[in-house]
């Protein structure tokens, strides 16, 4: 049969098995076992299962769990170390163990349309060696025999059975999963009334539902595992303001479309994008064609491309998406809560920047946090008028937040409640802080612990409060997480803690790369704790009068069981102590509780850091010259404490006698003042974040809410993106 020929017939086919598919969308599910996070499956219902409650609907479809043969029962089981793999969907799930007689897992499956439908079940054991499934439908002929796979390190790499079946209106399905060898039942999730598993492409690069793709030439490559069966591929592309209308423009495609990408045997192909334009959501497909000319329709698969988050963004948090292309908020007053107030527009969700009309001083009286729940968030602290905004009382930053950014933000926390910590992205992922100024917090200004793909830049962290001895400036992790052209003065001890701790399989974890930073009159503790990776390069330590440490980098490594801490260390100077040629490494102090089985330092760096790298010395004149909060303007006390670290000075002491570490903020003059001022009510009488006069000198509207989120010149930013950037440079309009 000719190329053409089979294309005919096979469209004919896939056609007919779509339209007789009754589910409008495929309802995926990961079962799992904890309320874990990281065991959770990115576009799929998590469901934890409980032994009081085994069941649980999705939409109008319920389904239930149950072991119906006597004495067996539904556990739970999983493995958090198979995360570190890559699982998760294969990390954990529902079991049935036998005791001597075969397992029998029911799905009872309520609320299907009538007609047919297709299971996929997923099987793979977190421990031990399960022998086959068969995989059967009550009632009806259809079963799937599947052996689990064990070891697997990829979701897309779990053995799956497939069936098809037919429903009957208001009447249950009844899945089966016996063991037919072995005495234990498992399943990891299941689909329904998606494609063949077993016969579809599989490991898509993009992965799907990437926000982050490589397209910086204009073309993205695709890639994918093909199927055994697959012999060649059909390749569709698709795009939309949204992943629901790229995937819809999706359906229905044949070689006839325009969607229509590619015809190939291998298994990639390129695809033509919209360089920068991270807005738009691309929707592919892979059809699988076998020897005998049968097509199996792939699963759509979304991506978008990565653009940078503002132009100077840089480090593993540099394509923060954050609130572009979305609605404004306006923090117009001071208030902890309610309408206007900061905390509002934070946990609000939706893709959205947050403007300020009003500078002043904001109390909070909890913490204000952004997770999961909030991302695609912008907090410019750029646009308040005045001094700008400041913030104390209680701890603003992620927790589990993604693809957000934070710039231009003050918070001066106090010990009014006790004292808190600061700022911080903890278990956050493609997010970005720069140009903040965190002072006055107990325990730690800044922590960064289970985060990925952030960035910490131009952030001045100063005079943590010691009544305790936890005067600290932060607790840093991530994978990677990037920390560069900070500013840390006065703080008593952990500048900065490297705080990786174990992963899930009790291994030294973090990935970090710490570069031009200024640390400034250091207590007892400079760079300590423990990673798995770190670059540490270019940093410029200054002791002061309370500095009681002369080493920069002092790890603690802890058994050798949880594996090797390897450090790439170049270029760093202790003032007075040592310069850049060393010494090497300035592993002081430490008593390793055993040797490890890797070399401490290595000679090249682990990753790229993707951060215009300064030498130490350059490095301390760069960040003196442009950290904190200097947008609209420093503040005194950052004035005082870029002076005092260029100085090698102090101005205030602590109630416990020490030199430039305060012990409150009342030892330092306690809050300066910050005046309220509002913008004027036509500053912005169209109100998409950019003032009236802005627009009209650049050729916009200002009665227009709308071009704001436009991009008017192709760039990848919109116009309010434009304008958050003229504003980061420095420039300013006349009120």
């Amino acid at each position: 049969m000719s190329f053409l020929t089979r294309v005919a017939a096979l469209t004919a086919v896939v056609s007919l098995l779509v339209s007789s598919l009754c589910l409008a969308e495929p309802l995926r599910v990961d079962i799992n076992s904890q309320n874990r996070s990281d065991m959770r499956s990115t576009g799929c219902e998590n469901w934890r299962p409980t032994s009081d409650e085994l069941s649980r609907a999705f939409g109008d479809i319920r389904v239930t769990l149950a072991a119906p043969a006597a004495g067996q029962g539904v556990d739970l089981v999983g493995a958090k170390s198979l995360v570190v793999d890559g699982l998760t969907l294969g990390a954990d799930g529902a079991r049935v163990l036998g005791g001597g007689e075969p397992a029998v897992l029911e799905v009872k499956i309520e609320g299907l349309s009538a007609g047919s439908h297709t299971f996929a079940g997923y099987h793979h054991a977190p421990s031990g060696e399960p022998g086959e499934f068969r995989v059967s439908v009550a009632g009806q002929g259809a079963e799937s025999r599947v052996v689990p796979t064990t070891k697997a390190t990829h979701d897309d790499e779990l053995a799956a059975s497939f069936i098809r079946f037919e429903a009957a209106a208001g009447s249950p399905v009844v899945i089966r999963v016996t063991a037919t060898e072995g005495d234990r039942a498992l399943l990891n999730g299941f689909e329904l009334d998606a494609p063949d598993p077993t016969r579809s492409a599989r490991v898509p690069t993009p992965a799907h539902l990437e926000r982050h793709a490589v397209g910086d030439n204009g073309v993205v490559r695709l890639s994918w595992r093909p199927a055994d069966s697959a012999v060649e591929h059909h390749v569709y592309l698709t795009k939309g303001a949204s992943a629901a209308e790229a995937i819809a423009a999706l359906d229905g495609a044949d070689t006839d479309s325009e969607s229509y990408l590619a015809h190939t045997t291998g298994d990639a192909c390129t695809a033509p994008i919209k360089r920068n334009d991270s807005l738009v959501h691309y929707a592919w497909r892979v059809d699988s064609i076998d020897s005998d000319g049968q097509v199996t329709t792939g699963t759509p698969w979304v991506f978008r491309v990565r653009h940078l988050a503002f132009p100077t963004a840089e480090g593993w948090g540099r394509f923060a998406i954050g609130g572009r292309g979305g609605r404004v908020l306006h923090v117009t007053n001071l208030n902890d809560t309610g309408p206007g107030s900061l905390r509002a527009a934070v946990e609000a969700t939706g893709p959205r920047t947050v403007v300020f009309d009003v500078s002043g001083l904001i109390t909070l009286e909890s913490r204000l946090t952004f997770s999961d729940e909030n991302e695609f968030l912008t907090v410019a602290g750029q646009t308040a008028p005045g001094k700008g905004v400041c913030l104390r009382g209680q701890t603003f930053g992620g927790s589990g937040g993604n693809d957000t950014i934070v710039r231009f933000v003050r918070m001066r926390m106090g010990d009014k409640h006790g004292g808190r910590d600061g700022m911080g992205l903890a278990a956050s992922d493609h997010c970005i802080v720069d140009h903040c100024s965190i002072s006055w917090t107990i325990d730690e200004a800044f922590s960064s612990r289970q985060a990925k793909n952030i960035t910490l830049q131009r952030t001045l962290i100063s005079e943590a409060l010691n009544p305790t001895g936890h005067g600290y400036a932060g607790s840093i992790s991530g994978d990677v997480g990037s920390f560069h052209h900070n500013l840390l003065a006065h703080n008593w001890g952990r500048n900065w803690s490297i705080a990786s701790g174990l992963n899930q399989a009790n291994r030294h974890a973090g990935r970090l790369d710490i570069r031009n930073m200024v640390v400034y009159n250091f207590g007892r503790r400079t760079t300590d704790g423990g990673g798995a990776q770190v670059n540490f390069v270019g940093n410029y330590y200054k002791p002061g009068p309370a500095t009681e440490i002369f080493t920069y980098l002092n790890p603690q490594f802890e058994h050798p069981a949880f594996g090797p801490q390897q450090y790439y260390v170049e270029g760093n100077v202790m003032e007075g102590v040592s310069g850049p040629e060393g010494p090497l490494p300035p592993f002081k102090g430490v008593d390793p509780r055993g040797e490890q089985d890797a070399p401490v330092t290595v000679p090249e760096p682990f990753f790229p850091s993707y951060v215009q790298t300064h030498t130490a010395e350059e490095a301390y004149e760069n960040v003196l010259a442009d950290v904190g909060c200097n947008v609209p303007m420093l503040d005194d006390h950052d004035n005082r404490v870029i002076r005092e670290t260029r100085e090698g000075t102090f101005t205030y002491t602590g109630r416990l006698g020490k030199p430039g570490i305060p012990d409150s903020q009342e030892d330092v003059g306690g809050w300066e003042d910050y005046p309220e001022t509002h913008r004027a009510a036509d500053w912005d009488a169209d109100a998409d974040g950019m003032p009236g006069a802005w627009e009209a000198k650049h050729g916009l509207d200002p009665n227009d809410p709308a071009d704001g989120a436009v991009d008017s010149d192709g760039d990848g930013y919109t116009n309010l993106e434009r304008y958050l950037n003229w504003l980061a440079a420095g420039n300013t309009l006349a009120p």
